[in-house]
């Protein structure tokens, strides 16, 4: 296992042309992030469009990344959100059933504009956390709608000991700084890719990002620069990274979408996607094809 900074990428998930699961192209896909030294996460609702997987195909999913990746990178799940503590506990509890290193816990997303209070959220995550008896990591995202109170992450942290780390997907950084020092050093604090050059000065383990799963050798060059004090060769790094984020984000949000899209500009997919997602056309196939050659990712490269 890796001990320094790490990029965890939100992992895609292949699917035949007939939407079934693509278990070749999955290892395959697994691979190329354990060749580059990239971590990741299985099943997100994003990218890997975990919200489209029935429970049996995450836990096939789940095993087949630590079958891939386990002992070599960090592989970790993300269920995708759920509305209720209990969905929440059947999901995370195949990914610990798989032997995955942690398990994310996204925030509750209990729809139509609810805003948890915060007695609330306190239920959901103990109701989990009570049952849960394997490493979790706590999500706090800017798409769950609301910041989950630091004085909570504090208290679970007390409470929990498998509670090991916590994913700090919103910005600005005040945020995370008062959640470092309240929570203190025993856990680990990962922040967007966007910011991982000033996550790391700040103490984060690493960042999650999507974006390795078209470019994970110049996602993982930012870490290796970085930790070289080679703060030049980081800095075009970190741009190429933006340059890339820039160029998908026409097809986001969801990460699903342009990732598929990509992986097919790139050779490395079929660009199948589950609905409710339809697969963008061949114009934008050719103008994001066009665009990562710019950048220098053509599928000979790629590969």
């Amino acid at each position: 296992m890796r001990i320094e900074p790490v990029i965890l990428a939100m992992s895609a998930t292949p699917f035949h042309a007939d939407g079934s699961l693509d278990e070749a192209a999955i290892r395959a896909h697994l691979r190329r992030f354990v060749d580059a030294g990239v971590g990741v996460y299985l099943g997100s609702g994003g990218a890997g469009e975990g919200h489209a997987l029935h429970p049996e195909e995450l836990s096939r999913l789940y095993c087949i990344g630590v079958e891939v990746c386990r002992g070599q990178v960090p592989v970790h799940a993300n269920p995708p959100e759920s509305r209720t503590a209990a969905e929440m506990y059947a999901k995370a509890r195949r990914a610990a059933d798989a032997g995955v290193d942690y398990v994310q816990l996204y925030a509750l997303d209990a729809g139509h504009g609810m805003r948890p209070t915060v007695g609330e959220q306190n239920a959901y995550y103990r109701s989990i956390l009570d049952e849960l008896d394997h490493p979790v990591a706590l999500s706090v995202h800017g798409y769950q709608g609301y910041l989950t109170p630091i004085s909570l992450l504090r208290q679970l942290a007390l409470d929990y000991p498998q509670l090991v780390a916590i994913n700090v997907m919103v910005r600005p950084f005040d945020y995370f700084v008062e959640l470092r020092d309240a929570l203190g050093p025993r856990l680990e604090y990962y922040t967007l890719g966007y910011e991982l050059v000033q996550g790391l000065s700040l103490g984060a383990a690493g960042c999650l990002s999507a974006e390795p799963n078209l470019a994970p050798e110049l996602c993982q060059s930012l870490v290796d620069y970085a930790l070289a004090g080679q703060l030049t060769r980081a800095g075009e790094a970190q741009a190429d990274w933006i340059r890339l984020g820039t160029l998908v984000s026409k097809w986001a949000p969801s990460t699903a979408r342009w990732v598929k899209l990509g992986l097919k500009a790139l050779g490395l997919g079929n660009g199948v996607i589950r609905p409710p997602y339809l697969a963008p056309g061949a114009d934008d196939l050719a103008e994001l094809t066009a665009g990562l050659a710019k950048l220098g990712l053509t599928p000979r490269q790629a590969d």
